[in-house]
């Protein structure tokens, strides 16, 4: 099965971010963590990422995946650090990112990480790396406090250009920006709540703020199932009756068909609502590998053949 959803981490990048770091600290005997500007955490006995890059190679085929996208770890994609911090560290990365596709050609494939403060620079690392094999571009939800935001625009039209995808990834606040919310600190909320809160907006911001209907030919993958917005489209839609709605409930609906997500939603009736609310043809699998909520292709073997072909039209992969 093609996997939309595998992140990357790299030795060679840690201190690489300025006082963003990242770094590896032992935080107990034997335990360790990574810390990236305001944001830590745990990997376990490892100190090190290269013992797991180096095994992950070798997993992904008996897990049933035969091909997987590789995407930079959304905590290192730094859009809110100054672009003299954030270019030559996402540029280096993509570097090691095509290394380690190049390690398994056919089995690995890569987005390409865009410094998203820098436009111009950003669409020419986007060409750089297409010339080179990736599938498409990388951005976070936090590439503007709107995604809507006009200064984005040219980014989606060189997409639509050079005909590929474009995945926007959900983030931390606070890792090289402001904080976030303080409710969200505990129990790893940033993640399990704050993940599908921003892929929430990504998807509102992209349909409602014409995003959509400026570029009619980009492709957006947005992971986790577009967070919670399969559970409140009816009542987003619902509000479109109103006074002053920025478009109709009938060109909302086009536009969330237009958009594609991944599986990766943790619970089958979850994935059952995403069926019923998405675009089923625009639904790929993410698996999220290696990480502590991974996904397994078992939970999905019904629907291998239908997401494989998705998979195939969303990263011009020939049959």
């Amino acid at each position: 099965m093609i996997d939309s959803h595998a992140h990357v981490f790299f030795d060679e990048l840690l201190g690489k971010a300025g006082p963003y770091g990242p770094a590896v600290r032992e935080f107990a005997p034997g335990q360790f963590e990574v810390v990236t500007g305001g944001y830590s955490f745990a990997i376990g006995a490892n100190d090190s990422f290269a013992p797991v890059m180096e095994s992950r190679v070798a997993a992904i085929e008996p897990a049933g995946i035969t091909t997987q996208v590789l995407s930079l770890s959304p905590l290192w994609l730094f859009h809110e650090a100054p672009a003299a911090v954030a270019v030559p560290f996402l540029r280096e990365a993509n570097d090691l990112t095509a290394g380690m596709v190049g390690k398994a050609p056919g089995l690995l494939r890569a987005f390409a990480a865009l410094p998203a403060q820098d436009i111009s620079v950003a669409i020419d690392e986007l060409h750089r790396n297409v010339k080179r094999g990736f599938v498409g571009g990388y951005i976070g939800s936090n590439a503007r406090v709107n995604l809507d935001d006009p200064e984005l625009d040219d980014l989606y039209a060189v997409h639509e250009q050079l005909d590929v995808p474009l995945l926007i990834h959900s983030i931390v606040p606070g890792v090289d920006g402001p904080p976030g919310d303080s409710r969200l600190n505990r129990w790893l909320g940033n993640v399990t709540i704050g993940y599908p809160i921003e892929e929430t907006l990504t998807v509102t911001s992209l349909i409602l703020g014409g995003v959509l209907d400026r570029h009619p030919k980009l492709d957006v993958l947005i992971p986790h199932g577009g967070g919670a917005f399969p559970a409140i489209a009816g009542r987003i839609f619902d509000s479109l009756r109103l006074p002053g709605a920025p478009i109709s409930a009938e060109q909302a609906r086009e536009g969330l068909s237009r958009l594609w997500f991944d599986t990766h939603v943790h619970s089958p009736h979850t994935l059952d609502l995403l069926l019923e609310v998405a675009n089923v043809d625009h639904l790929v699998y993410g698996s999220n590998f290696g990480g502590w909520d991974s996904s397994s292709t078992s939970e999905v073997a019904n629907m291998a053949e239908l997401l494989d072909a998705n998979a195939r039209r969303l990263f011009r992969m020939t049959p």
